[in-house]
């Protein structure tokens, strides 16, 4: 099946349009669950803090109480009140786009209806800021943690990030309908900045664990590996989430979108979606599953990723020579091209993951599986990101659930069960869910 190149050609089906911002979509979310947790789905991207610190631990074979303590609180305050703030600003600025969405009521934003604007953008802005108030609360109340030089990189460097994001956003997008658009430079720029986020999560589980004032070529080295799967992640995730605006008309995706829903970071990924056959449910396709070109970029930055994880298992398990780093190095990366091209990529991972570690043997590295669990890691985890669809995406994680579910507990135990539910009433619902689509940009 083919991507039709579109100008302002839209097809997803659509019943009367409803007045801007005034009704809210069915199934949407609800303020109070949203104020608490924005972005419940996206708690599964916090495995990487842990991940990295638990491989740290393995790789020098050194652990302590204390260590483990402080990293639980910083990676916690990170994943629950620091990134869900920063999801809050992302929001804020771009509600009246998310709005116009075609899966607006899927995607879990900031609540409309567009006419309470100043009242929802004001309660998300509050929440926000008393989730940085509480992180700096606990630098006070939990000295001994010594949590000010952690919790302060992660603030500075997740809103930093955020900062050149959203400028970059902002200056790129919502200027074309074309899809798919050129590669233009600003949409270029934002899926290399998407990466630096990853860095920040993953660079903060590495110094919980390991003083990288003393190793900085393992900090360079995991750095590169982390804003590289930060890039495949993302924008392999774009890829998909992009097929929201497709709809299949005689074999063929025909697309919808305007230049006012900001959406061409996504829509300019779609060139490289694979021509094969995707039946009549767009919502069912995998289109990463099979081959897609090296030059895609999802996929240079997954094999980065594989060089410099490689580097990074065995910088860390101990010395190493120069020449065995370079040659680890390119053993990774050229295992990540095998990885990519191939369309046995479970069978794959498994012989080149023995590779890895023989090699890791072969160089004398004190843990050899230690040492070859970040690529292993960092590749399984395009294994599982590449087989997403968009209903995949929309069934969220066990993570994201479980917060929902303690959200609604304390929430309950907090406002009393009688105002909990008044709280979280949402008036008389239609029978049926009603299926949006928005026909035309927000003027």
């Amino acid at each position: 099946m083919r991507a039709t190149p579109s100008k302002g050609r839209h097809l997803l089906a659509a019943p009367a349009i409803q007045p801007a911002g005034s009704t809210q979509p069915p199934g949407g979310r609800r303020l109070l669950g949203y104020l608490l947790m924005p972005r419940p789905k996206d708690l599964v991207k916090g495995w990487l803090g842990p991940v990295t610190y638990l491989l740290a631990v393995l790789a020098t074979g050194q652990i302590t109480g204390d260590s483990l303590l402080r990293a639980l609180v910083v990676l916690a305050a990170v994943e629950l009140l620091v990134y869900p703030a920063r999801y809050q600003w992302n929001d804020v600025r771009g509600f009246v786009a998310d709005q116009h969405h075609p899966a607006s009521h899927q995607r879990g934003r900031l609540p409309g209806p567009i006419d309470k604007a100043r009242a929802r953008v004001a309660a998300s802005g509050a929440a926000a800021v008393a989730k940085l108030l509480v992180t700096a609360l606990l630098i006070v109340l939990l000295p001994g943690l010594n949590l000010f030089a952690p919790l302060a990189f992660a603030v500075s460097g997740i809103f930093g990030v955020a900062v050149v994001y959203e400028v970059l956003r902002s200056t790129s997008t919502g200027k074309s309908d074309a899809i798919p658009e050129r590669v233009r430079p600003g949409v270029l720029a934002l899926w290399l900045v998407v990466g630096g986020g990853y860095v920040v999560r993953g660079m903060l589980g590495v110094a919980l664990a390991v003083d990288l004032t003393t190793r900085p070529a393992v900090a360079i080295a995991a750095a590169i590996a982390l804003w590289c799967h930060g890039i495949a992640f993302v924008t392999s995730r774009w890829s998909i989430e992009a097929l929201a605006f497709a709809t299949v008309l005689d074999g063929r995706l025909t697309w919808k979108a305007g230049a006012g829903q900001a959406r061409e970071h996504l829509l300019t990924l779609v060139r490289w979606l694979p021509p094969g056959t995707c039946g009549s449910k767009v919502d069912e396709w995998a289109p990463l599953r099979g081959r897609t070109p090296f030059g895609t970029p999802w996929n240079s930055a997954i094999i980065a990723a594989g060089a410099a994880a490689a580097l990074t298992g065995r910088l860390l398990s101990g010395a190493c020579p120069v020449r065995q780093g370079i040659i680890i190095a390119l053993l990774g990366g050229v295992a990540a091209v095998a990885l990519v091209w191939t369309a046995r990529r479970e069978i794959t991972l498994l012989a080149m993951g023995s590779v890895i570690i023989g090699a890791m043997a072969m160089a004398s590295a004190p843990r050899p599986v230690a040492a070859a669990l970040p690529w292993l890691l960092l590749m399984s985890a395009y294994l599982f990101f590449t087989t997403r669809t968009i209903r995949k995406l929309d069934r969220g994680s066990p993570v994201g659930a479980w917060a929902g579910q303690l959200g609604e507990r304390v929430g309950r135990l907090a406002l009393g069960t009688a105002t909990w539910q008044a709280v979280r009433s949402r008036g008389p619902r239609s029978a049926e869910r009603q299926q949006w689509a928005i026909s035309q940009p927000p003027n």
